[in-house]
């Protein structure tokens, strides 16, 4: 996240100013297998090596602490592709924990919201019923420049398959450095200073947008993950889920959640920004524009979650030093839409 934007005079927002190079991308997986795609590149599929156990015993309580944050690469200059008429509005509404009724994708608004603007504070008790779809995100990079853990954030939402967790493509996909190998990707809900209250839920598959997997294009930088059951049960009847909205009116009332790692902040505990709309951005590339809201968290909140009325609209994508408390995250429209609906019903095992 936090990216270098377009001009002579821009310089890295603090987020990602001591970015490993290419491989933080982690999310360079391998296995990628790209679906069959013409003019506008299809979702990419993405295996999560190693098996539940393996991935679980793997992630201590010190690997996770010591993790570091992950930051996209700069993007190209240059970007080709048709561009994105915008559709019609759609939403899946939220979901609380043990609800096993089949969400369906609906025409129409979500609720506005109605929250007063903020900076960063900590969730109180990340447990709480209202925000435990919300986590932190790890993973490993094995090979590429820059091999480690590392770590985002994501958001459980409700799907067919009830293991769904929505986060930044970056997290899931790296296009610049194919060489870096990303094993034990796990999603854990409600993480705070070590403590997993809800256990660590390793992922089985990871999806992207084609369009964010051909190119690096921000205006598509969205992923998910497809967790494993645990004995059984699946994330969402254990933790609920949020809705997840495409083409929904941009100027809503927004909360924002993330796990920001870079100082002030550690990236042990869950923070919220409640924001209004703050306008469009134009990072290259042809899409739909992206979308601003004021919130001063730093690198380690990629992927986390812009909730209004339940409901996700958007992720943490990238922000500017040179517009320090903003944060940037794509418009979800058709091409986010594709990508939900390729995985929302994909097969789930232990």
């Amino acid at each position: 996240m936090f990216q270098r934007r377009r001009s002579a005079a821009a310089v890295l927002n603090p987020m990602s100013r001591s970015r490993p190079t290419r491989a933080t991308l982690a999310a360079a997986l391998l296995l990628a297998i790209a679906l069959p795609g013409a003019a506008e590149a299809s979702p990419a599929l993405l295996q999560n090596p190693g098996s539940a156990a393996a991935i679980r015993d793997y992630w201590t309580k010190d690997r996770m602490r010591e993790a570091r944050p992950l930051a996209p690469p700069a993007p190209p200059a240059t970007l080709a592709g048709p561009a994105e008429p915008a559709g019609a509005p759609s939403y899946v509404a939220p979901a609380a924990p043990g609800r096993s009724s089949t969400p369906r994708l609906r025409s129409g608004v979500t609720a506005r919201g109605a929250i007063a603007g903020r900076g960063a504070v900590a969730v109180a008790d990340p447990a709480a019923s209202d925000v435990r779809a919300h986590g932190k995100v790890f993973f490993t990079v094995t090979k590429g420049n820059a091999p480690g853990d590392y770590v985002c954030s994501g958001t459980a939402v409700n799907s067919r398959n009830r293991s769904l967790v929505w986060t930044a493509g970056h997290c899931v996909f790296d296009h610049h450095d194919r060489g870096g190998r990303v094993v034990n990707f796990a999603f854990v809900p409600a993480y705070d200073r070590g403590e997993t209250p809800y256990g660590t839920w390793p992922a089985r598959k990871l999806a992207t947008t084609g369009r964010w997997r051909r190119d690096g294009n921000l205006r598509f930088d969205v992923g998910a993950a497809i967790v494993r059951r645990r004995d059984g049960i699946a994330l969402q009847a254990v933790v609920g889920a949020r809705g997840i909205g495409f083409d929904q009116p941009r100027r809503r009332d927004y909360s924002v959640f993330g796990y920001p790692a870079i100082d002030p902040f550690d990236g042990e505990r869950e923070y919220r920004c409640d924001s209004r709309y703050r306008g469009a951005d134009l990072p290259g590339g042809p899409g739909p524009k992206t979308m601003s809201l004021g919130c001063d968290m730093t690198r380690g909140a990629s992927g986390g979650g812009w909730i209004a009325g339940g409901t996700l609209l958007s992720v943490t994508s990238y922000g500017y030093k040179s517009a320090p408390g903003k944060l940037f995250g794509p418009y979800m429209s058709r091409t986010a839409k594709r990508l939900y609906k390729r995985v929302r019903g994909a097969a789930v095992r232990r």
